[in-house]
């Protein structure tokens, strides 16, 4: 009886085998097949076909509802903005009367506006009035300009500006010894 040799078969790792550099060997010993006194030995492409596939899964497609659902079971109320405000600077101390003004203020709409309030409204999720942006007597150019938080009123639309402008507010009144929430009137 001879003895089982094994045949090397070369599968191609790209989607082209023009290159050796796109080629891995793998050797694999022939399933052999008795009939009468004679031995059959598999072809490569005959164990090629019966090497095992495998399969790429799919990541599932983000959903922003998801996220938004999981944020708030966390957090609290407009808990998708709580990574962000700890980012910019308020403290987990300040999370739940943040959280509570934001979803009173806005119900966590970024591009909530009231043009009722004076001086050109409120704007984002905090309500920040026109009056911290806008040009007055003391600061020409607008408060939160002349900090260097802003450009224009309109960037208080963007959660983060809003957040960090909200948070200058708050340290200039309490900094002054008042209450830093008492812009949003608690």
């Amino acid at each position: 009886m001879r003895p089982i040799t094994k045949t090397i078969l070369t599968i191609c790792v790209i989607s082209s085998c023009a290159t050796p550099s796109n080629k891995t060997v793998v050797e694999i010993t022939p399933l052999v097949k008795r009939s009468m006194n004679t031995v059959v030995i598999d072809t490569p492409a005959q164990l090629q076909a019966k090497l095992p596939t495998t399969t790429t899964e799919v990541p599932l497609a983000f959903d922003a509802g998801d996220f938004i659902d999981e944020q708030r079971n966390l957090h609290g109320k407009c808990g998708e903005f709580h990574d962000l405000a700890i980012a910019v600077g308020w403290t987990e101390d300040q999370w739940p009367k943040l959280s509570h003004i934001v979803d009173r203020e806005s119900r966590c709409d970024v591009r909530a506006h009231n043009a009722d309030d004076p001086m050109t409204g409120s704007r984002g999720l905090m309500q920040i009035n026109g009056y911290w942006c806008e040009s007055v007597k003391y600061n020409p150019s607008g408060w939160l300009q002349a900090k260097g938080i802003l450009t224009t009123c309109d960037d208080l639309y963007d959660p983060e500006t809003n957040l960090r402008a909200g948070l200058a507010m708050w340290k200039y009144n309490a900094d002054r010894g008042k209450n830093g929430w008492s812009p949003w009137n608690l």
